[in-house]
């Protein structure tokens, strides 16, 4: 309690007198329990006496920052314990308390200028004490955010409770049963204390895991091909002579740049240190842009006429952090802008763009000029196409609520859900209709038109029987004019009218092979900006005069890999054990002889696929001479509902079989080296590389898991679907449901069969992973000591369920080639001369 604290230190150097002395009797009044059945702490080492009807309880705070206290209450109300005083880490204590249900029920973060007070209602935040055991809750996890804003849930670490109590409460763990007492069972209590049985090893001894060898040359390294992209943003003006970019240099540094397109020139008109969120021109001349986090800095640019070299730009910052809700098309100098007053109310309202100093947002917006009337707990708007407020999401009783109206009159639209029956995503321009994507009684995502008033989809705009769409092109009236969606991995875009699909056409001639979208055009449509890539070709940006027929390269989006051959990728057609038609993707380096394999399953594994895109992982591989197999198993977007719902329940079996099929049609057809083999995934991918070593042993070499899950059951107790009502019923739909199906779930999960998991192993994790929560690798890799074989392990401070960071791409990447040079040997890389695939295409034709 800062602000306490400061009160009572002031009150002594009599600056406060009576306010501060009662603050401080506050402060005394909530460290010491106020009835009997509060709880009594038990210090390390202490025997308690337990009455009949009495547990111990093991309250753990994992937090990032300094919390005041937490409330812990029971059932009826009453508080049991408050927690002072958490630092940052995880702070464990131990307590006997009489047996009954409790719940996490209040944190408080205080300082000198603030106080915020956050109240614990959800189901996850209960949990029941034991009589006569250890009950553990599991870990309340607190993220900082910011001085007023929180992430809470709560995650299964038991692991390394148990080891806390070994060490400071060695006379109770043994004698007492240890339980998890969350919203699912746990069986590792249970199944690591008998394999435990009789080991002496300190538990410190039992985390260790080799660091991952060093790897020979590669002729393309991971700090290399990981660099991150040059262009990051970029937006096309309406009459398609300027270009706006947003790029990086190798420092770091931000900048954006001026493309005169008819002068062919560029210019810098400002550098920054902060990554840039949008860029947007308000019309021909006037660039708004975005950088920071979540919007936190806006400018707006004003573009002169050129001189024949450059143009003068005038640069003014909009004051005040927010997001621009509608730019106002048919309305000069003038956008609608959503930011927070100085009471902390979300406020829309008018920004006039005009002048010369520095633009004012809602900081000198008064409450009662506010635009966004007749709805509480607003936290996003959006306008017609005549900048009038039509629909709003709103956080209300802890879920994301959609409303639709006008002129203040709003009604409830649908909840954001897990499985929504219509899900939005753009406006109409009159505001009475929504376009979006359903899959609600269909055989597919369709892309439909839904009417907000009646809550009816009112008809489908764009299907294609056991194809889901991807996304819709819209035009400046927001009407969608074409759909797009992947067959077979290649992203297609199909128009709706006559010259849409004379135009893409024209676009597959002039890039034979390669994947090529429209991303931005003029607002003539002649001129237009066309992102270019192939499963063997970075990414490009080109620029398209549609009237002149002539394509020409904008920007190589990662220049360094530009000059770099890649391998080709052959598309399998292939049958499934029980008949399931199931694409896989082949990716074969050049050279002689039969190449070393490397199988590489997706995550997901619900609603994620593979496509044929430039994909990082995969020619990283395949530069050091692995061929590699990705395969759309069941379960996998874009092939329907059915295809997806097949995957239900089948972690671990029919997906795993369907990987088992590509494989064998992959070795049948191809110059595969069926003895040096090895499987690597992450996420999902990561659990099935675990898994595909279980059934099939003596397959593979090796296997890596990049965050990979190891107990199925602690997907439900640890990650942050299980965090939710609705993201459990979700999990158990998809996974099955661990009360009912707890012995399947335990016959599937790696972890409790580590006795054959005897290849060699890699894990990497990091450990701020909310998605497959760290707990995961902690577990294989103690059970793996046990057994005697201890993996290679790389696990990462700070990092999430992804490596976004280029440093930990680098370790990661650069610590699984060592690890495959170990286990497949060091093939010959291909030589990585230029890329065919650099020539300038064909010029656009008549298609």
């Amino acid at each position: 309690m800062r602000l306490a604290t400061w009160r009572a230190f002031a009150c002594l150097r009599g600056e406060v007198c009576a306010a501060g002395m009662a603050m401080l009797l506050c402060v005394f009044a909530s460290m010491v329990p106020m009835d009997a059945a509060a709880m009594r702490r038990i210090d390390p080492g202490e025997d308690p006496k337990l009455a009949p009807d009495e547990g111990l309880v093991v309250l753990s705070v994992d937090a990032n920052a300094p919390v005041s206290s937490i409330h812990v209450k029971r059932a009826d109300g009453g508080t049991a314990e408050v927690l002072n005083y958490i630092g940052p880490g995880r702070d464990s204590r131990l307590y006997a308390t009489r047996a009954g249900d409790y719940r996490w029920a209040q944190v408080n973060l205080t300082a000198w200028w603030y106080r915020s007070r956050f109240e614990l209602d959800e189901a996850e935040f209960r949990f029941t004490v034991a009589p006569g055991k250890i009950t553990y809750p599991g870990d309340l996890v607190l993220r900082l955010d910011s001085m007023t804003s929180a992430r809470m849930h709560v995650a299964n670490r038991s692991l390394p409770i148990i080891d806390w109590l070994e060490k400071d409460h060695g006379a109770l763990y043994p004698r007492l049963s240890f339980g998890y007492a969350g919203q699912y069972p746990d069986p590792f209590p249970e199944f690591y204390r008998a394999a435990r049985t009789g080991r002496v090893e300190p538990a410190e001894k039992l985390n260790e895991g080799h660091e991952p060898p060093k790897p020979g040359a590669l002729a393309l390294t991971a700090e290399v091909m990981w660099k991150p992209n040059r262009v990051a943003d970029f937006a096309l003006n309406g009459p398609g002579d300027l270009l706006a970019e947003a790029v990086r240099d190798d420092k770091g540094t931000w900048g954006l740049d001026l493309v005169d397109l008819k002068l062919g020139r560029s210019q810098r008109v400002l550098t920054t240190k902060n990554e840039f969120d949008s860029l947007r021109w308000k019309d021909a001349r006037t660039l708004i842009t975005s950088n920071g986090s979540a919007g936190t800095s806006y400018h707006v640019f004003d573009v002169g006429p050129s001189d024949g070299t450059t143009r003068p730009v005038r640069h003014r910052p909009i004051n005040g952090s927010g997001r621009v809700v509608d730019l106002l098309p048919d309305e000069p100098g003038v956008i609608l802008f959503e930011g927070f007053d100085s009471r902390g109310e979300l406020v829309v309202h008018r920004i006039e763009l005009e002048g010369d100093k520095a633009i004012t947002s809602f900081q000198s917006a008064k409450s009662r000029d506010r635009l966004n009337r007749g709805a509480t707990h607003d936290i996003a708007w959006y306008a017609d196409g005549r900048g009038r407020l039509r629909a709003a999401t709103l956080w209300r009783d802890e879920t994301y609520v959609l409303v639709h109206g006008m002129d203040g009159v709003f009604h409830d639209v649908m909840e954001y859900r897990a499985e929504p029956v219509f899900t939005p995503v753009s406006l109409s321009w009159d505001g009475d209709m929504m376009y979006g994507y359903s899959e609600e009684g269909r055989a597919q995502r369709d892309l439909v038109a839904f009417d907000p008033t009646t809550r009816k989809i009112t008809r489908t705009v764009f299907s294609k029987p056991g194809v889901d769409i991807a996304g819709a092109v819209f035009n400046d009236r927001r009407e969608p004019v074409a759909a797009r969606y992947y067959q077979s991995g290649r992203l297609v875009t199909e128009y709706f009218d006559d010259a849409g699909k004379q135009l893409d056409r024209t676009l597959q001639a002039a890039f034979p092979g390669r994947t090529v979208a429209v991303v931005d055009r003029s607002s003539d449509n002649r001129q237009l900006v066309l992102w270019v890539d192939g499963t063997d070709r970075s990414p490009q940006l080109y620029h398209l005069d549609v009237a002149a027929k002539r394509a020409s390269l904008l920007e190589e989006v990662a220049p360094w890999l530009a000059d770099r051959t890649f391998a080709p990728v052959h598309v399998l057609n292939v049958k499934a054990a029980d008949g399931l038609a199931v694409d896989a993707f082949l990716t074969l380096p050049p050279g002689g002889g039969k190449r070393p394999l490397v199988v590489f399953p997706h995550g997901g594994p619900i609603g994620i696929s593979d496509t044929l895109h430039f994909n990082r992982d995969v020619q990283f591989l395949a530069s050091q001479g692995y061929a590699v197999l990705q395969v759309n198993f069941r379960g996998s977007d874009g092939y329907g509902k059915q295809f997806r719902e097949a995957g239900h329940r089948n972690y671990g079996r029919a997906i795993e079989d369907d990987i088992d099929a590509a494989l064998r049609a992959a070795l049948a057809s191809y110059p595969l080296d069926e003895s040096r083999m090895c499987v690597l995934g992450a996420s999902y991918g990561g659990y099935s590389a675990l898994v595909s070593a279980l059934r099939w042993p003596g397959r593979f070499r090796c296997a890596v898991s990049m965050s990979g899950v190891s107990d199925r059951v602690l997907r439900f107790t640890a990650s942050d679907a299980g965090s939710s009502a609705e993201g459990r019923a979700q999990l158990e739909k998809i996974m099955g449901d661990p009360r009912k199906d707890m012995a399947e779930m335990q016959a599937t999960s790696p972890l409790y069969h580590v006795k054959e998991l005897t290849l060699p192993l890699m894990l990497v994790h990091g450990r701020e992973d909310n998605r497959v929560d760290f707990e995961h690798t902690r577990r294989l890799v103690r059970m793996l000591n046990l057994e005697g074989r201890p993996p290679v392990v790389l696990a990462f401070p700070g990092m999430g369920h992804s490596f976004e960071d280029p440093m930990a791409q680098d370790i990661a990447w650069t610590g699984i080639a060592g690890f495959l040079q170990q286990y497949l040997g060091a093939p010959a890389a291909p030589a990585t001369t230029a890329a065919s695939a650099s020539a300038t295409p064909a010029a656009p034709g008549g298609g």
